[in-house]
């Protein structure tokens, strides 16, 4: 009967750790809280064997899957920064002089980077 019990609880954390991850509007942190909370009950259940091993297992399940939402979070945030343009107006009065030119595409330090405009100032 237990390990009956146990697998339904596993099929049951599994479903709601992939529900969670499927939807848009939550983070990666809530997301990794989330399934690291339901993984940790598993793992405290499994370990411990009483309510006490659960509890502690989900805390350190959800602060563990908090951490590493959190730095997936940042990682994305980080990238999608460093991908912006300096200038994105097209209007000649806000820039300074230069001109936009196409820069074919290119393999740089082992990567291939598409064909982009890049802004070439010119000195006055």
């Amino acid at each position: 009967m237990k390990r009956v019990f146990l697998f339904i609880l596993v099929v049951a954390f599994g479903f709601m750790g992939f529900s969670c991850a499927s939807v848009d509007g939550m983070s990666d942190t809530t997301k990794g809280a989330a399934i690291g909370a339901g993984l940790g009950a598993i793992a405290g259940q499994i370990i411990g064997g009483n309510t006490a091993g659960t509890l502690i297992g989900v805390a350190g399940g959800a602060l563990v899957g908090g951490l590493v939402g959190h730095e997936m979070d940042y990682q994305k945030d980080k990238s999608a920064q460093s991908q912006k343009p300096v200038y994105t107006s097209a209007d000649p009065q806000q820039q300074p002089p230069g001109q936009w030119v196409e820069v074919p595409g290119q393999w740089i330090g082992g990567k291939w980077v598409p064909a982009h405009k890049a802004w070439v100032p010119v000195n006055p």
